[in-house]
């Protein structure tokens, strides 16, 4: 039986009746990690970063790194067998501030924006929407007079936060930011207590990831691809992930992630894990 083979049993056994992984404790989920690195080329580590490296808090501009993270981060991007990449729908010059690690790949908007070996690369599509969105966020703007809804005009993408907004609210916010969109031509999607506008494209966190793996080139050989996220939109990057890859799904919800972790002190944990282990020493 081969490795990949193994790991395919592993999954299956991991999972309850209803076919969601059961939650996992981060020692076990590193330990896997390791075990698949040592036959491949080190670590790809992918991370999401609201819910995953920092804790999700009611107004998006309060978001901070949890503490230790970025220390992890740090030591992952001097390991020569680890390439990281931070993956997020906040535009990527914010997620860099928030992160404040230099060095290291990410992708903003849910991909849209590219940045890696300090180059940034902007999708086409998010160019030729940009005035589309930054009408439909005037036009969500004018229409919702809803206490604690807020509207974020990303430049790539556009974000409806309605956390903090009366939940008798919130399928009059849904139905005005759904009309809005389609008028607009816009995709929208939904998160955790957000509605996302982006450019009619199948550009999504799982390409941004087929994109930064390509970026490695073959003189980085085949890593191990793990993605750490929490919310429906890192569900496209648990997917995207090849074969070997292992995805852990940060809190509930259904997902095709191979590992559940209980929320952001465990994904500290899990990080210290990798970090200590063999899969970082090439």
């Amino acid at each position: 039986m081969t490795g990949s083979d193994r790991a395919a049993d592993d999954v299956s056994d991991r999972r309850d009746a209803a076919g969601e992984p059961s939650r996992s404790d981060p020692a076990d989920v590193a330990a896997e990690i390791a075990d698949r690195a040592a036959e491949r080329d080190g670590v790809a580590l992918f991370s999401d970063f609201d819910g995953t490296l920092a804790p999700i808090v009611e107004r998006p501009d309060e978001a901070a790194m949890a503490d230790g993270l970025a220390d992890l981060l740090r030591s992952f991007r001097d390991a020569p067998a680890v390439t990281t990449a931070v993956v997020s729908g906040r535009a990527i010059d914010d997620l860099r501030e928030r992160v404040g690690v230099d060095g290291l790949a990410y992708a903003g908007n849910h991909g849209l924006e590219l940045r890696a070996d300090g180059e940034t690369t902007v999708h086409p599509a998010a160019a030729d929407a940009r005035d589309a969105l930054t009408d439909v966020c005037e036009r969500i703007r004018e229409s919702l007079d809803v206490p604690g809804v807020v509207v974020e005009d990303k430049g790539a993408t556009a974000t409806v936060h309605y956390r903090m907004a009366d939940e008798n609210a919130v399928p009059q916010v849904r139905e005005r930011v759904r009309a809005a969109a389609a008028d607009a031509g816009l995709e929208l999607t939904t998160g955790k207590a957000v509605l996302e506008l982006r450019p009619d494209t199948d550009w999504d966190k799982g390409r941004a990831v087929e994109w930064l793996l390509d970026r490695r080139g073959p003189e980085g050989g085949t890593p191990t691809a793990v993605y750490v996220g929490d919310d429906t939109t890192d569900e496209a990057a648990f997917r995207a992930l090849p074969e070997g890859g292992v995805g852990v799904k940060v809190g509930d919800g259904e997902t095709a992630a191979d590992y559940r972790v209980a929320d952001v002190p465990a994904v500290r944990t899990l990080f210290e894990r990798i970090a200590a282990s063999a899969a970082v020493e090439g």
